[in-house]
């Protein structure tokens, strides 16, 4: 029977986009669950952290993937009651972090299924790897644990070996893997002399790490294909109602429309009778004036005059009243026929986006691949924008800026000094290919140690 490992110390770490952001040691974070402190600067946030199990050479040995909201104080959920303690002793297996395999409980790993909506999956992503990121801050040791330095063996006994990065497992593949396992496995094991019990101890190691790999992948798959159905429900949704707006408003534009054109058409008739009475009015006066100015006295011929002469005034009046009245119904049709127009655009703009949500409903799922980032499945919403920039897109999965991720594809497709003389001759000494966008350094990584 195997000896129980003594657990040393036990921290809490937060993170924030695939980094450790803040550390505590166990009993701060008890304190922290208490209300006796307080996190402001997680105020209204349900932040990702790990809990940690750590031997006295602070090697991991348990962690624990959960989730924590704060109020809008920074006081931690007072009804949070993850046994964190208790998952990290009863939890599967998961990747070697420099210790043997550790206890892993995360949400696609979870002992006790009714915990398991308070914990999350650790992203396995190239140059977002969550693993990496908590070896990496727990080997600073910034909370200042004790370390006690591992005794030496004798015998056949090896020491305690160190695990890099790469053997944390990621998302990315490495070239000619398949092929070429089987072979590379022989080699190392004639030259480091390792034993049949040693080569199915590797062997059974780099399985369990492919299943936490695996639980994790489909976790996470899942969760991206819950996640986009939603946002495309809500997005068809929104579109729908939309549309509804719109053709009600062009219904309603339609109809007030025509109203325009039958008071258009009544104004136009009752402009010509207008015009018919003033010139009947005008003859009549000239008629009667003629007449006046043979029959009455001067006198009464002119009080008639100025009566007959304040009649057409007021008939004047009422016409440049009608022609203003036309006047603006003429502006208000103007303005009613470019409204129905940039309804008109918008909607066939709506129906060119109603395409992209219909092979969406079909199932058909758009996916791209690009250098640093792999297969990229985009959600519909983001069909546009990626159409756009494509670069400008990947580079923004991959946490790097356009012109760095441009940078680092000309090193990635041509891994060569990009130094040039004062003739415009290329150095082109063949360097090291940097395979993640994120750990590319220009200036750095494509440049020899002659030009750097």
């Amino acid at each position: 029977m195997s000896k129980a490992v003594e657990i040393a110390h036990e921290a809490v770490l937060f993170l924030s986009e695939h980094q450790v952001v803040n550390q505590m040691r166990y009993s701060e974070f008890e304190a922290l669950l208490d209300g006796v402190v307080t996190m402001p600067d997680k105020a209204g946030q349900e932040v990702q952290a790990v809990y940690v199990q750590l031997d006295k050479q602070l090697l991991v040995r348990a962690l624990v993937c959960f989730q924590l909201y704060f109020d809008d104080e920074g006081r931690a959920d007072s009804e949070w009651n993850v046994p964190l303690q208790r998952l990290a002793k009863i939890s599967g297996t998961g990747p070697d972090l420099g210790a043997g395999p550790v206890k892993l409980a995360m949400r696609s790993q979870c002992a006790i299924s009714w915990h398991q909506k308070d914990l999350w999956d650790p992203s396995s992503e190239s140059g977002a790897n969550d693993l990496q990121a908590i070896r990496k801050a727990l080997k600073e040791n910034r909370l200042g644990l004790p370390v006690v330095a591992l005794a030496k063996r004798s015998g056949s006994d090896k020491p305690r070996r160190e695990v890099e990065d790469e053997n944390i497992p990621t998302l990315e593949r490495d070239e000619g893997s398949d092929d070429e396992d089987d072979g590379e496995d022989d080699e190392l094991d004639a030259e480091d002399g390792l034993d049949s019990a040693e080569r199915r101890s590797k062997l059974a190691r780099q399985i369990r790490n492919q299943r936490v790999r695996l639980k994790t992948l489909t976790a996470q798959h899942d969760a991206e294909i819950s996640e986009l159905l939603r946002q495309h429900r809500l997005e068809i949704q929104a579109h729908r109602t939309q549309l509804r707006e719109l053709e009600q408003s062009v219904e309603h534009l339609k109809v007030l429309n025509d109203q325009g054109k039958d008071k258009l058409a009544r104004r136009n008739e009752q402009y010509l009778l207008l015009q018919n009475e003033v010139s009947h009015y005008k003859k009549r006066f000239a008629l009667l004036e003629k007449e006046l100015s043979k029959a009455l006295p001067e006198d009464e011929a002119e009080r008639m005059k100025k009566r007959m002469e304040g009649e057409v005034s007021i008939l004047r009046d009422q016409l440049d009243r009608r022609e203003a009245e036309l006047f603006y119904r003429d502006e208000r049709e103007e303005q009613l026929k470019a409204e129905v127009s940039a309804l008109k655009e918008q909607l066939e703009s709506i129906e060119k986006n109603e395409i992209i949500h219909q092979l969406a409903d079909l199932d058909v799922v758009f996916v791209v691949y690009h250098p640093g980032a792999g297969h990229i499945t985009l959600p519909a919403g983001d069909v546009r924008r990626y159409a756009a920039n494509p670069l400008a897109y990947v580079a923004e999965r991959c946490f790097v800026s356009e012109e760095h991720y441009q940078q680092w594809l000309e090193h990635y497709e041509n891994p060569v000094c990009t130094h040039s003389d004062k003739s415009g001759n290329l150095c082109g000494v063949i360097l090291p290919r940097v395979t993640a966008p994120s750990d590319f350094e220009p200036g750095q990584d494509n440049r020899c140690e002659a030009h750097r």
